[in-house]
């Protein structure tokens, strides 16, 4: 028998995968990142890590919505492209 904290919650998967991310993100979800603390995560709020994310960004039919600070920056909020 398995203890309650063992059991991975429905609702976040134990690998957030680059596939995972991006099939949820042609669904319509968001994927973001925030520097204080730096973390990338959807809008679902399930975090992301850093070498994921940056896989998700440079995949095909992903767009950077073009919020930076500034312009040659990195955007922080990025979408599938339709």
């Amino acid at each position: 028998m398995h203890s309650a904290s063992a059991i991975p919650s429905p609702s976040r998967p134990v690998r957030v995968t680059v596939t995972r991310v991006v099939k949820l993100m042609r669904g319509g979800a968001v994927l973001r990142c925030s520097y204080s603390p730096a973390v990338w995560e959807l809008d679902n709020g399930w975090e992301v890590s850093a070498s994921v994310a940056c896989k998700v960004i440079t995949s095909p039919g992903i767009a950077g919505m073009g919020d930076s600070l500034l312009d040659a920056e990195l955007s922080q909020t990025f979408r599938f492209k339709n």
